[in-house]
């Protein structure tokens, strides 16, 4: 009896998380990328820089965002082809990011591959209550994508994973 009541809770839980996962929605970001978040995200839009974020009901924090650098900098694919794969390039990423979140402690960031475009990956940790930051930027063109995850401290979740392989380049 105690063996059949595992199991039916096992089989139900299955079944949650599946349910939870293909509740969830595919938002297009451009005409280049997509990303699945676990409701629909609240998109603030500047020149240049759209971002998408959505707090789920266990407090973590999804974020995605697309800069634009032609507009907002006016450096296009060719000018950041060039520097793309340079650590240093790399590094003024990580500085610009923790110049913009103070109360974060950042690690370093590394240079990797993802399909056939760079790949950026950074965490960090928020300074007083001590939630991770993952975060992934992707470069295609003169765009650069992100995508992070604000975890709280102690909270272990599949989502995260989920949600930063989620991304999906859309056909051309």
């Amino acid at each position: 009896m105690k063996k059949t009541f595992y199991l039916l809770l096992f089989v139900l839980t299955l079944s949650a998380t599946a349910q939870a996962q293909t509740a969830w929605i595919t938002k297009n970001l451009d005409e280049n990328l997509s990303v699945k978040f676990p409701a629909e995200p609240e998109k603030v839009s500047k020149p240049g820089i759209d971002s998408y974020t959505v707090k789920a009901q266990d407090s973590i924090v999804y974020i995605s965002g697309v800069v634009d650098y032609k507009i907002v900098t006016n450096l296009d694919s060719a000018g950041l082809a060039q520097m793309k794969d340079m650590q240093e390039f790399a590094d003024q990423l990580r500085t610009g990011m923790a110049s913009r979140k103070p109360n974060y402690t950042f690690g370093p960031i590394t240079i990797g591959k993802w399909k056939t475009y760079t790949l950026y990956s950074i965490s960090a940790t928020e300074n007083s209550n001590k939630y991770t930051l993952t975060g992934q930027l992707i470069l295609i063109g003169s765009k650069m994508y992100s995508f992070s995850c604000r975890v709280p401290v102690g909270l272990s979740t599949p989502n995260k994973e989920a949600f930063l392989g989620s991304v999906e380049v859309l056909k051309k």
